[in-house]
C-alpha cells in the first residue's frame, strides 16, 4: 500500500465482511499498550463494530496495526525492544513538536501516517539517538571498554520489562533449556 497513490484504509475484512476500525494513531497506541499487557478485550477496542469471529478480528487488526510498518522490529526471545509508547510518550511528543511542528495532544492523524512521521524522524533527535542505543549490538564493539559502556547505557535506557513473572519464568527456562541441552 502506498501513503501516496492510495486511500489509507480504515476497515478490515473479517470473514468476508468490512468493518470499520477506528484509524487515530490513539486508538493504535492503546491496542499496542493491551497487547503488551496480554488484554485481548483492549485490543478489541479498536473496532467500531465487534465481528463475530473475535480470534480473527485480533488478527486482522494486528494486521492492520503491522500496516502502519513501524520503525522498529518485533520483539521476541533474544531481541530487545527499541521503543515502548508508555516509557517514551514525552519523546514521542518532542519529536513530533520539534521536528514536524506537530502537537499530538491536538492532532488528528491516521495510524498510517503517524507510522510514516514516526519513521521520518532525523537521527539527530533524541528518540532517535534512544532507539539506535537500544538497537546496538554490544558483541560487535571491538574494544572492551566501550561494549561494557555501552551494555551499561543499555541497561539504564532500557524499555521496561512488562512481560509478567511467569513469562520471564519460562523465558529464563527457555534460555536454561538451550543452554544446557
Amino acid at each position: 500500500m502506498s501513503l501516496l497513490t492510495e486511500a489509507l484504509p480504515d476497515s478490515v475484512s473479517v470473514g468476508g465482511v468490512q468493518y470499520p476500525v477506528r484509524t487515530d494513531f490513539r486508538a493504535w497506541l492503546r491496542f499496542y499498550e493491551s497487547a503488551a499487557k496480554g488484554d485481548p478485550v483492549g485490543m478489541l477496542g479498536v473496532y467500531r463494530r465487534l465481528p463475530p469471529s473475535l480470534e480473527e478480528a485480533l488478527d486482522k487488526a494486528a494486521r492492520f496495526g503491522r500496516g502502519g510498518a513501524l520503525p522498529y522490529g518485533e520483539s521476541g526471545p533474544g531481541k530487545r525492544p527499541v521503543l515502548d509508547w508508555e516509557a517514551d510518550s514525552a519523546l514521542i511528543y518532542a519529536a513530533f513538536m520539534g521536528e514536524y511542528g506537530i502537537d499530538l495532544c491536538e492532532a488528528e492523524l491516521h495510524w498510517y501516517k503517524f507510522c510514516a512521521l514516526l519513521w521520518g524522524l532525523g537521527e539527530d533527535r533524541p528518540l532517535s539517538r534512544l532507539m539506535a542505543l537500544r538497537a546496538m549490538d554490544a558483541n560487535e564493539e571491538s574494544d572492551s571498554g566501550r561494549r561494557r559502556e555501552l551494555r551499561r547505557l543499555q541497561r539504564v535506557y532500557a524499555c521496561p520489562d512488562r512481560r509478567s513473572d511467569r513469562e520471564k519464568d519460562a523465558d529464563a527456562a527457555a534460555a536454561l533449556e538451550q543452554f544446557y541441552f
